[in-house]
């Protein structure tokens, strides 16, 4: 836009002339092309001897070009008729119906009398006395006449004809760019050559949400924002004033005050002399474009400064070869942009990388799936590491993969204290079991050989040994639930409850346990879930003073979720066991093996992504609930 705020001192070639040359242009005061080629007369007389003298005269004529007269009227193509008082009895219709579909284009007619005959004037209903453009005659010509006083008498109607040819010509081509500019997307605005508004489009309006009214007659200035430098505005008119095009982009604002982006070109306009009369401004909302470019940039760099190796392929180029890698995986991997690019990722794996994990990496690929997996791969030094791998598909608007994005992290030390705590837990169970072994044996000789209050005494001793036995066993479970991510598989519930019921039922003599499964019960969980299971129906079993045990396992389906229900009539868990079995605690040294049990079923069901309840079964006994995802 020019903006009037940093106005320049005005050329030679912008000062002021006769008239307003943009009101020219803008009603339509240009030059327009003339008659093309020599014009062709149509010589229509039923005077054969005035035919055969007009013809001959024509022919003598390279200005002029004589229509073929066999042609019929009413088909012929000519630029001016000259006719006479039998021609016009006959064809007078036909002349009138030419010159109304030629409007507003005008087809002259020039009628040829004998001397002056008013009589002739009643063929044409009285319209040639009026001798107006609208008549089927333009031109009367008496008889005899000189050639030379007719000749410029044709010459004055087809100048006639090529003025009505060329304001047709501006008319059409001033439509066209009404049209053209009227239904552009983009705003189009024009000013003169002081920088005031004169024209504006619709699409100005909707842009800018001024309205027409209350542009016109303002300056660009309307639309500052005050954001572009001067700089910005002195190049513009340094630009624009050389006769060059200026295009750039520009920081506006609406009439509601929200800022907006634009493309915008500004062109000079000049007459035929080279003098300025107006410039035209076009521009082109990018602020949704420009809005998302920013938040592509932040994108991109938070990506490319994130804390994890970032990587991206193609999948629709072959073998699926890296497009991109941040630094963070330049500096994971030890390969440099340039290094990593243009392969597939595989080329960190090495000898020691599990082959099956490799497997599963590449079925997820296959089947366009997500995947997370813990894999050995190799830096380009050649040095170790545990790579924690999360890949995912990135689909379009269709669902089509367009890249799979790849998210790379060094969990060495992570996978060393696994490793070192299986060991832990390995070395402490086996010298634990060794101690109590030996605890029970001995306590088993005693009990043989002594009476019966020691013996008493020796099976207190085994019992605890027995309890110690058991934490050693959950202590060694919950270690391997903790050293691997959860992994969700599919269960038959109905199935697994079996299992664990004739387990269990197997294992503890005077116990009931009744099961009621309804419907189909296939659940996600994880695969350590029978484990939680199992604590839970023995938790129940060991904790019940009753002569004669009773515990209910049933599950249903409810909607999109299974619940599994355990009901028994024992004792009531304890309300620190309680609070551990639905994780509001952690542990404590004062757990006993119980505890440790019931904080294993949170622990299991929680990372299967399930809740679990509690309510007292009545006056005695408990109600575990646990909800499941199908």
């Amino acid at each position: 836009m020019p903006p009037t705020e940093h106005s320049a001192e005005p050329t030679e070639a912008a000062t002021d002339t006769d008239g307003d040359p943009l009101d020219d242009l803008l009603e339509g005061r240009a030059v327009s092309p003339e008659i093309e080629g020599p014009p062709t007369i149509y010589p229509l007389l039923a005077d054969s001897g005035n035919q055969r003298v007009l013809a001959e005269w024509l022919d003598g004529h390279d200005t002029y070009r004589a229509a073929d007269v066999d042609t019929p009227i009413a088909d012929a193509e000519f630029d001016l008729c000259i006719t006479d008082e039998g021609a016009l009895r006959e064809f007078g219709s036909e002349l009138k119906r030419l010159k109304a579909n030629a409007r507003p284009v005008l087809l002259p007619v020039l009628l040829l009398l004998p001397e002056q005959r008013t009589d002739v004037i009643g063929i044409d209903d009285g319209e040639i006395a009026d001798n107006v453009f609208a008549t089927t005659i333009d031109e009367i010509v008496s008889l005899p006449i000189r050639q030379t006083e007719l000749a410029w008498r044709i010459r004055a109607l087809l100048r006639l004809r090529s003025q009505s040819l060329q304001l047709q010509a501006r008319t059409s081509k001033l439509e066209l760019f009404r049209r053209a500019v009227e239904d552009s997307g983009h705003a189009v605005y024009i000013t003169d050559r002081d920088g005031t508004i004169k024209y504006v489009n619709p699409a100005f309006e909707d842009i800018t949400g001024y309205s027409a009214s209350e542009a016109v007659g303002q300056t660009p200035q309307l639309l500052n924002s005050g954001e572009m430098p001067d700089s910005y505005f002195e190049e513009l008119w340094e630009t624009v004033l050389a006769g060059d095009v200026w295009s750039a982009e520009v920081i506006d604002r609406r009439k509601d005050g929200e800022l907006y982006y634009a493309d915008q070109t500004i062109a000079p306009v000049t007459d035929g002399e080279g003098r300025f009369v107006a410039f035209v401004a076009v521009q082109r909302d990018i602020t949704e474009r420009k809005q998302r470019e920013e938040t592509l940039e932040r994108r991109t760099q938070a990506i490319e400064r994130a804390p994890i190796g970032v990587s991206i392929s193609n999948p629709k180029e072959p073998d699926n070869p890296l497009i991109y890698v941040n630094e963070a995986f330049e500096e994971l991997m030890g390969y440099s942009r340039e290094e990593a690019v243009g392969r597939n990722c595989r080329f960190p794996q090495g000898e020691n990388t599990d082959s099956e994990r490799v497997a599963r990496i590449r079925e997820a690929i296959e089947a366009e799936e997500p995947i997370a997996i813990d894999i050995r791969n190799y830096r380009k030094d050649g040095t170790e590491f545990w790579n924690h791998l999360n890949i995912a598909p990135v689909r379009d608007d269709e669902g089509e993969v367009l890249n799979y994005v790849g998210f790379q992290q060094d969990v060495t030390d992570r996978k060393q204290r696994e490793a070192q705590l299986r060991i832990l837990g390995r070395i402490l169970r086996h010298n634990l079991r060794n101690d109590i072994n030996v605890i029970q044996g001995r306590a088993e000789s005693i009990q043989a050989r002594c009476e019966e209050s020691i013996a008493d005494e020796a099976q207190r001793i085994i019992d605890k040994s027995g309890e110690l036995m058991a934490l050693a066993e959950k202590e060694r479970a919950i270690t391997e639930v903790l050293s691997e991510p959860p992994r969700p598989v599919d269960i038959d519930l109905e199935k697994l409850i079996e299992r664990v019921v004739d387990d269990i039922s197997g294992r503890f003599s005077g116990v009931s346990i009744e099961t009621d499964c309804q419907g189909e019960l296939t659940v996600s969980a994880s695969d350590h879930f029978g484990t939680a299971l199992e604590e839970l129906v023995e938790n129940a079993v060991v904790h019940n003073d009753h002569e004669t045990t009773e515990v209910g396992v049933s599950a249903r389906r409810e909607a999109d979720n299974v619940r599994l229900t355990v009901r028994d009539d024992g004792s009531t868990i304890p309300e620190m066991e309680r609070a551990v079995l639905l994780g509001d605690e952690g542990q404590t040294a004062t757990f006993h093996g119980s505890g440790l049990g019931l904080w294993l079923v949170n622990l299991i069901v929680s990372r299967t992504g399930g809740s679990i309840s509690h309510e007292p079964n009545g006056a005695g006994g408990n109600v575990v609930e646990i909800v499941l995802p199908q």
